[in-house]
């Protein structure tokens, strides 16, 4: 475990920008991951075959070689499910989580947790030893907010923490995209409302893949 300082050069550059950005970040892996174009996906805990499914076919499609990590906060359902397609395929993947650096993210989640040490980073605001609890969730939303120049949210109900995240970046003024949902599920009512709102929505694999081109020719399909 060790800490990166607000003045630290490895310090995310995006969460300088935010309000109230965390002084410390406690760090368990590889801090190189940080420098790279990181993406949040986030969604809800009670996660569908067709969540399930679209967090596959999406990161199946991206390439090792492209520069980009996918951050998501450990929960159980979509949040873990982007960890485990990203630990699967290789690609770089960072997890914000929200007590202390060891006590933050749910016990069936530990098998992640530590591979997720070992091949990627798990990231929070709050020192070893800290025990979770329920109002560190929407503090930690604002990190996973704050990362990442994109937040992409695949399920999420009304009053749901990925809501909140897709909220806050919007406040801090980065893309917002949404994965449409069945209109008779509950875990899709927010991604259908930020739709309404105006939120960019994602329709398949070739609109993901356009969100992580950076110059136009970052991505090429078949590497």
């Amino acid at each position: 475990m060790y800490a990166i300082k607000v003045s630290d050069k490895e310090y995310p550059s995006n969460l300088k920008n935010i309000y109230r950005y965390p002084n410390v970040l406690y760090c368990k892996g590889n801090k190189e991951i940080l420098s790279k174009r990181l993406i949040t996906i986030v969604g809800t805990r009670a996660m569908s075959t067709y969540g399930e499914w679209v967090v596959r076919n999406f990161l199946s499609s991206v390439p090792k070689e492209l520069n980009v990590a996918f951050v998501s906060g450990l929960a159980i359902g979509i949040d873990s499910q982007v960890h485990k397609i990203c630990l699967e395929k290789g690609l770089a993947t960072v997890a914000v989580i929200a007590g202390g650096i060891d006590k933050g993210f749910p016990e069936q989640n530990r098998k992640i947790y530590d591979e997720i040490c070992k091949k990627g980073i798990v990231v929070a605001e709050f020192p070893q030893g800290t025990i979770i609890k329920k109002g560190m969730f929407p503090i930690r939303n604002r990190i996973l907010a704050g990362l990442s120049d994109t937040t992409i949210v695949i399920e999420g109900g009304l009053e749901s923490g990925s809501l909140l995240t897709a909220n806050l970046a919007l406040e801090y003024g980065r893309d917002v995209f949404v994965v449409p949902g069945d209109i008779t599920r509950e875990s899709s009512k927010g991604c259908n409302y930020l739709i309404k709102q105006g939120a960019d929505i994602i329709t398949g694999v070739e609109d993901f893949l356009d969100i992580l081109r950076i110059d136009g020719e970052q991505i090429r399909i078949g590497i």
